[in-house]
C-alpha cells in the first residue's frame, strides 16, 4: 500500500465526491474506489474523443 498527500481542499472535494458516488452506488466505498472511477471516467472520456477525432 502507498500513501498520497493531498492538500486539505483537494482531501475535503474527495470526500464530497466519495459522498456523492456512495449515494449513487447505494453501497459503501472507500478512497481507493473513488479514485479508481475517476480513472476509469478520465479514460473513458480520453478514449470516445480520440475515437471521435480520429474517425
Amino acid at each position: 500500500m502507498a500513501n498520497l498527500e493531498v492538500n486539505e481542499i483537494t482531501f475535503r472535494r474527495f470526500t464530497s465526491l466519495l459522498g456523492d458516488l456512495m449515494d449513487k452506488r447505494k453501497r459503501n466505498m472507500d478512497f481507493d474506489d473513488l479514485v479508481n472511477e475517476l480513472i476509469d471516467n478520465y479514460q473513458q472520456n480520453n478514449w470516445d474523443q480520440d475515437v471521435l477525432s480520429g474517425g
